[in-house]
């Protein structure tokens, strides 16, 4: 084959206002003032549902992964929401307007859970990778186009993949639980 690369290309067509998700629900948040619940699933795809209304529920989907968005965290006081995919990126949103408001490219592979430090205003990110990165929300939520450069920090030392985190809400404690039968701690602050 002289040098020629085999491209394959597959997408789905579905129902522009379609108000379900076509495949399993990965992750969960509830903003009890708002009354409103977030679903994240292997559709790729965020939904934003009314809970106090039952007729109506829908509210209305935040698109923007290519691959399954694998964990949610709604943080800053339910101003947004951080999301964790299977296409290797962490994205942050607008969770009142719906749309996305950065994509952090720092994994090499999928990025399997998210953790958050409500009086640090911090999240943590973990995966396929076996990288934990550490994120700053109020740095995130004010990247723009021309002021797009983040500082994180990373924890290194696990020995496979990450599939789940925990963080106290002072941010001072991680927890992450691995294939390799072992929950590793960790102090943040000393990274």
């Amino acid at each position: 084959m002289s040098g020629r690369r085999k491209v394959q290309v597959s997408f789905v067509i579905r129902e522009e206002g379609e108000r379900c998700h076509r495949a399993g629900v990965n992750s969960l948040q509830y903003d009890h003032n708002l009354k409103r619940l977030y679903s994240a699933g292997r559709d790729s795809i965020i939904r934003i549902w009314n809970v106090g209304n039952p007729k109506e529920p829908y509210l209305q989907s935040m698109e923007h992964h290519t691959d399954w968005v694998n964990d949610i965290q709604l943080c800053c006081g339910g101003k947004n929401i951080i999301s964790a995919s299977s296409d290797t990126t962490v994205k942050v949103w607008n969770a009142h307007k719906g749309f996305c408001m950065s994509t952090l490219r720092t994994h090499k592979d999928y990025v399997k859970a998210l953790a958050y430090a409500r009086d640090r205003e911090q999240v943590a990110s973990a995966g396929l990778d076996k990288a934990i990165f550490l994120w700053d929300v109020n740095t995130l939520t004010a990247l723009t186009a021309s002021n797009n450069t983040v500082t994180t920090s990373s924890l290194n030392g696990n020995k496979d993949s990450i599939y789940s985190l925990a963080m106290n809400p002072a941010g001072t404690v991680i927890v992450s639980g691995s294939t390799e039968k072992v929950l590793r701690v960790w102090d943040p602050r000393t990274c």
